[in-house]
């Protein structure tokens, strides 16, 4: 799959074949690669705003979750975010970034995550009202 001039452009052989199920594979696929360098490039910009570093990254399907923060370090990212706007994927990466700092949602916690982005109560309020809109 390809993305060109703001279109997605699909294998001749998908569209012919009438494999839904073929054709959603090949946008999560996509997804996940450019997830992967979207995120990447996020999380190294958003880190030191925090004073934190990641173990390991990766853009992978987590089921009902848009992102999580294992006790190690290691931040994972559902390839869906890739559909929000970037102002929401910042959201969802400094939100897990505050996580290495405080494991819960406490005050402290949403403080560490006002600090950088003032905002972030309207980021999540549209993630809340569009989050599951975002599907192939």
């Amino acid at each position: 799959m390809l993305l060109k001039n703001g279109r997605f452009l699909l294998r001749r052989n998908l569209v012919e074949g009438g494999d839904e199920g073929a054709a959603k594979a090949a946008f999560r696929d996509y997804y996940t690669a450019r997830g992967m360098e979207r995120i990447e490039g996020r999380v190294e910009y958003f880190a030191p705003k925090v004073g934190v570093e990641s173990t390991g990254l990766e853009v992978r399907d987590l089921g009902n979750r848009w992102a999580s923060c294992s006790p190690a370090g290691k931040l994972s990212f559902h390839w869906k975010c890739m559909m929000a706007p970037q102002t929401i994927i910042d959201y969802i990466v400094l939100h897990e970034l505050c996580h290495l700092r405080h494991s819960d949602h406490t005050a402290a916690f949403w403080n560490e995550v006002d600090k950088v982005l003032p905002d972030y109560r309207e980021r999540k309020e549209w993630l809340r009202k569009n989050g599951a809109s975002m599907d192939v």
